[in-house]
C-alpha cells in the first residue's frame, strides 16, 4: 500500500496551476490606505457590465484539499515580492490573500480582490512584513527593499501559489509551481496617451530642435516621444526625442530635442510621424504628421556651403554649424 508521502509526491509531480481568467490589465485604480475608501475589485479580462468576471485559476491533475496563496509580484522577471497589498472582504491579511479549494472542478475565483498601493517611503516596511510571513514565491529574497527606485509602483502581477494537502490531514505541505498573471497597471497612471499641441510640427534632418509637447497626464518615468517614417505600411526609420524625466512638467508637458534623421542627404521634406509611447505596456498615442526638412530649408546662404561640404562627403561640420543657427532661430509653431 502506498504511504501518504509517496502519494503526495506523485500528486505534486502531476498537478499544476492554470489561469482560466486573467485579470483586466487597466481597469482598476490602485488605492492608498489613507484614501479611506474601498480598493475595489480586480475584474477579469473578459468582464462586461452585463457579465462580470474575475481572476480565476484551476488546479489541474489533482482533487482534494488545497490552499491558494495570492500575492503581488513585480511586473518584470525575476518576479520579486511587490510592496503593494492585496485587500478584500475575506481571507486577506498582511497584504496576502489565502483561500482553501476543495470542489469538483478545483476552481478558485477571486471576486473581492483589490490592490492597495504603498508610497515609496513605505516600501521597505511593506516588504519587511512580506518577509516576516515568508511569502516569496520565486525565492528571490528581499534585497530590493533597499532599492525602492527599482520597483515599478504602477504595475504588478498576481502570483498564485498552491499547496496541496500532505500526508498529515490539514497540513498543506506539497507546493506546486507558482504561476503569475499578466501585468495589472494602475488605471490612474495608464490613461490614454494624447498629444494636445506641439510647439513645432517640423524639424531639421540633423535633429536637435527644441520642441514643447502638451499632452494629457503621463508618468514622467514611463514616457517616450517617438518619431517614425513609414513606406507602404512598413516602418523604415524611427528615432526618439531626447529628454530626461525632469523635463516632463507636471505630467502634461514635455520639453525635448528632435532626433537626427537616418540620412542628411535629402532634397525634399520627409513626411514622418510623431507619437507618444509608454514603454511599460507599449501603448501609443495617435500619430501626428511631422516634417523633416533638408539642411538647406529656408537658408539659401547655407545651400552653397552644403554643396561645398558635400563634395568632401563631410556633413558633420556643416551640421554642427547649422544646428547652432537653428537654436538661435527656431521654426514657427503649429497646433495639432
Amino acid at each position: 500500500m502506498m504511504d501518504g508521502s509517496m502519494r503526495g509526491l506523485q500528486e505534486q509531480a502531476g498537478a499544476y496551476v492554470k489561469i482560466l481568467e486573467q485579470p483586466a490589465s487597466k481597469a482598476l485604480r490602485f488605492r492608498y490606505e489613507c484614501e479611506g475608501r474601498s480598493a475595489g475589485s480586480i475584474p477579469g479580462v473578459n468582464s462586461t457590465p452585463e457579465n462580470k468576471t474575475f481572476p480565476t485559476i484551476q488546479i489541474v491533475g489533482y482533487k482534494g484539499k488545497a490552499v491558494v496563496v495570492v500575492s503581488c509580484v513585480t511586473k518584470d522577471p525575476p518576479y520579486r515580492p511587490h510592496p503593494h497589498n492585496l485587500v478584500g472582504k475575506d481571507n486577506c491579511k498582511k497584504g496576502v490573500c489565502t483561500v482553501e479549494v476543495n470542489n469538483e472542478n478545483m476552481i478558485a475565483t477571486f471576486a473581492n480582490l483589490g490592490i492597495q498601493c504603498v508610497k515609496k517611503k513605505d516600501i521597505e516596511e511593506a516588504l519587511k512584513v512580506r518577509e516576516e510571513i515568508r511569502v516569496d514565491p520565486f525565492r528571490t529574497k528581499f534585497n530590493h527593499k533597499n532599492q525602492p527606485s527599482s520597483i515599478d509602483l504602477n504595475a504588478v502581477r498576481l502570483c498564485f501559489q498552491v499547496f496541496l494537502e500532505g500526508p498529515t490531514p490539514g497540513k498543506f505541505t506539497v507546493p506546486l509551481q507558482p504561476i503569475t498573471s499578466e501585468p495589472i497597471y494602475d488605471k490612474k497612471a495608464m490613461a490614454d496617451l494624447v498629444i494636445c499641441k506641439l510647439s513645432h510640427c517640423s524639424g531639421s534632418v540633423i535633429g536637435g530642435n527644441e520642441i514643447i509637447l502638451l499632452c494629457e497626464k503621463v508618468a514622467k518615468e514611463d514616457i517616450s516621444v517617438r518619431f517614425f517614417e513609414e513606406k507602404d505600411g512598413i516602418v523604415v526609420w524611427e528615432g526618439f526625442g531626447d529628454f530626461t524625466p525632469t523635463q516632463v512638467h507636471k505630467q502634461v508637458a514635455i520639453s525635448f530635442r528632435t532626433p537626427r534623421y537616418r540620412t542628411l542627404e535629402i532634397d525634399q521634406p520627409v513626411h514622418a510621424l510623431i507619437q507618444l509611447r509608454r514603454p511599460s505596456d507599449n501603448a501609443t498615442s495617435e500619430a501626428l504628421p511631422f516634417q523633416i526638412t533638408p539642411l538647406d530649408s529656408g537658408r539659401p546662404f547655407f545651400w552653397s556651403l552644403r554643396r561645398s561640404v558635400g563634395q568632401k562627403a563631410d556633413y558633420n561640420t556643416f551640421a554642427s554649424i547649422l544646428q547652432f543657427v537653428q537654436l538661435e532661430n527656431p521654426f514657427s509653431s503649429c497646433e495639432t
